[in-house]
């Protein structure tokens, strides 16, 4: 009967994020920020056009953000019933 009890703790353990959404949230925006630029950087260094280094660098950007918002949808879509 113990070998049940150990086993259900840790399947629960499994099953918790490492990191709170706010936080992540955070985490990706800063991370998202910094790939923007450092894209928009090289690009206009190489090419000297700064229309197309902006907008190269909020694609960028956005993808990291858009990312991560769709596994957090796509996540709770897939989850609903294993919360209990």
């Amino acid at each position: 009967m113990s070998k049940k009890i150990e086993h259900k703790s840790k399947v629960d353990f499994e099953r918790k994020p490492w990191i709170g959404k706010f936080k992540g949230l955070k985490i990706i925006c800063i991370v998202s920020f910094a790939l923007a630029l450092w894209v928009g950087y090289q690009i206009i260094r190489a090419e000297g056009d700064w229309g197309k280094g902006i907008l190269w660098g909020f694609i960028f950007g956005a993808s990291i953000v858009l990312v991560y918002f769709g596994m957090n949808l796509f996540h709770s879509l897939m989850n609903k019933n294993k919360n209990d």
